[in-house]
This record gives C-alpha cells, sequence and structure tokens, in this order.
C-alpha cells in the first residue's frame, strides 16, 4: 500500500492499483522519498507536471509537499478513473488536473500548452522497457514551451543487468545529478535554455 511520506497528507493511503491496469511500477516510498529529498524547496509553489502518471504518486507528493498545483497525464482507462477516485478522497479539487491522454499526444497540442504550460517541476517515469524512447520524446517537446525558466526535471528509467538505457536530452537541460536505487536510475535536470 502506497502511502504519502511527508508534508500535509502525511500517512495518508494511495488506492491500490487497479488489477486491470498494466504496466505499472509506482515509484517506491525510498525513491520518491530520495527524489524529494533532493528537490527540497524547489517543490513549494511549483506547477507541477506528472507524465505517464501511473498512481500519481509524485505529483500527489508533489502537492502535500507544497505544489500549488499539479497536473497527471495518464491513458490507462482503469488508472485515469483511479486518479479521478484518488482525486476526491484526499479532497483535492482544482489542485489535481486529470488529464486522459497519452502523453507525447497530449504535449505536442499547441493549445494545452497555452493552457497548462509553463511547469516548475515535471516528472517523467514511464514504463521501464520504453523509457528511452518516451523519456527522449517527452524531453524534446517539453523543450517546446512547456518550461518555465529553471525548471526542474525529473527522469526515472530502469536498469537492466546494471546497465541503463540512454535517454536523449535535447540542448538546454543541464543535468544536476544521476542517481541509482537499485534497479531503479533518477537523472535530476534543470531547463536552462538560452533566452532572448
Amino acid at each position: 500500500m502506497l502511502r504519502i511520506s511527508a508534508g500535509r497528507m502525511k500517512g495518508r493511503r494511495l488506492l491500490p492499483i487497479p488489477d486491470q491496469a498494466r504496466d505499472v511500477r509506482p515509484s517506491g516510498a525510498r525513491v520518491r522519498e530520495a527524489i524529494f529529498d533532493r528537490l527540497q524547496g524547489e517543490v513549494i509553489e511549483a506547477r507541477t507536471l506528472d507524465l505517464f502518471a501511473g498512481s500519481g504518486a509524485l505529483a500527489i507528493e508533489a502537492l502535500s509537499r507544497g505544489a500549488s498545483a499539479a497536473t497527471v497525464v495518464e491513458r490507462d482507462p482503469a488508472l485515469v478513473r483511479r486518479l479521478f477516485a484518488q482525486r476526491d478522497a484526499l479532497a483535492l479539487g482544482g489542485a489535481l488536473t486529470v488529464v486522459d491522454r497519452e502523453a507525447l499526444t497530449w504535449l505536442r497540442d499547441p493549445l494545452q500548452r497555452a493552457r497548462r504550460g509553463p511547469f516548475d517541476l515535471v516528472f517523467l517515469d514511464p514504463p521501464y522497457a520504453a523509457a528511452a524512447e518516451l523519456c527522449g520524446g517527452a524531453l524534446a517537446l517539453l523543450a517546446e514551451g512547456w518550461l518555465a525558466p529553471d525548471a526542474d526535471v525529473v527522469v526515472e528509467y530502469g536498469r537492466h543487468g546494471g546497465h541503463s538505457p540512454v535517454i536523449a536530452r535535447p540542448e538546454g537541460y543541464v543535468l544536476l545529478a544521476a542517481r541509482v536505487y537499485g534497479e531503479s536510475s533518477v537523472d535530476f535536470l534543470r531547463w536552462q535554455a538560452a533566452t532572448g
């Protein structure tokens, strides 16, 4: 059972993952704790985006720790229903926006970018089997106006046989730290595209 680890909702349980949901691997408590320990104050008042949201645990943890709003994007119908139910169970109201769409398709929509962006904090945690392709594609699309200056982007992906896939990072992203937690790798990026 997933629980929120810190903040105003500390200890609250998240709803279980539906049996029919496939390829869902919520970030474990240890990984989530390490991510937020690294982010520290960057979460406060951040407009947060959780792509490939799955359980939505990263976005909800961010809200608990002081993020001003979070948008979760998920395409699996069972998980989308669960995210709406989770929003209601935690009384998050308008603080949590649930988007029922495939993440890369949603990022390609300029109307959504104008309506929802820019974001200060983004989580990328797709199914590990497709992480290199999905993360690389998402980073490229995010660079097209979705990110606030100095936005933080956290990329989580799996290691296979002790090796991590190569995640393509377009120009403008600076790697602040790379960490390994068991079979999970986490890259902490900052968006510092040239302006003017």
